[in-house]
C-alpha cells in the first residue's frame, strides 16, 4: 500500500494537471466588464467621428451661406447704383436740355437744322393731327403703362409672385413699384 502522503500528492498532481486542460472562464477578455467598456469605448469614438462630421458640414455650410450673403450683397449695391443712374439720368436729361434750350434761343436758329412747322400756321386739321401725335406720343404715367402689374400690387402679392406673372425679374418689379409711388408722390 501506498504512503498516504504519496496518494495526496498524486491527487494534487492530477487535479493540477486537469486544472491547465480546462479553460479558465474568468478570464479578462470574457468577462462582462471588460465587453461593456470596449462597447462603452466604440460608442464614444463613433460618436466623435460624428461630431467632427457635423461640425465639418456646419463649417461648410456657414462658409456657403457667407458666400451667398455677399453675392447678394454686392448684387443689391450694383442694383442701388444703377437705380441711382436711372434716376439721375431724367434730371441730367433734363438739366443738359433746359441748357441747350436756353444756348440754342441765344445763338438763334440754326440755318442747317430746319424748323419745325409751328402750330399756329398749320391749318385747323392738322394742328388736331399735331396735337393727337403729341398726345400720343407724350411718354404714360408708370400708373397707365404698369396697371396690371400694380393691380397684382394692390392686391397685395408679393414681388416674386408678380415677377413670376408678369414674367419679369424680381429687381424691375421693385423698381416699377417704386417709381410708381414716386409718381404718385409727385402727382399729389
Amino acid at each position: 500500500m501506498m504512503e498516504p502522503w504519496v496518494s495526496i500528492v498524486l491527487t494534487g498532481a492530477a487535479i493540477a494537471g486537469f486544472g491547465w486542460l480546462i479553460p479558465k472562464a474568468d478570464r479578462k477578455e470574457d468577462s462582462p466588464g471588460f465587453q461593456t467598456e470596449e462597447a462603452y469605448d466604440r460608442l464614444l469614438t463613433d460618436l466623435e467621428a460624428e461630431n467632427r462630421e457635423l461640425v465639418e458640414a456646419v463649417e461648410k455650410f456657414k462658409r456657403e451661406q457667407d458666400l451667398t450673403v455677399e453675392r447678394l450683397n454686392r448684387r443689391i449695391r450694383e442694383m442701388e447704383r444703377q437705380m441711382a443712374e436711372l434716376l439721375e439720368r431724367p434730371a441730367a436729361a433734363a438739366r443738359s436740355e433746359a441748357a441747350a434750350g436756353i444756348r440754342t434761343e441765344a445763338a438763334g436758329p440754326d440755318p442747317q437744322v430746319p424748323s419745325a412747322p409751328s402750330a399756329p400756321s398749320a391749318p385747323p386739321e392738322q394742328r388736331e393731327e399735331l396735337a393727337e401725335e403729341e398726345a400720343d406720343a407724350a411718354p404714360a404715367t408708370i400708373r397707365q403703362r404698369y396697371a396690371e402689374l400694380l393691380s397684382l400690387d394692390k392686391k397685395g402679392r408679393s414681388i416674386e409672385q408678380i415677377a413670376k406673372a408678369m414674367n419679369m425679374n424680381k429687381g424691375e418689379v421693385q423698381l416699377i413699384l417704386q417709381l410708381a409711388k414716386r409718381e404718385a408722390e409727385r402727382l399729389a
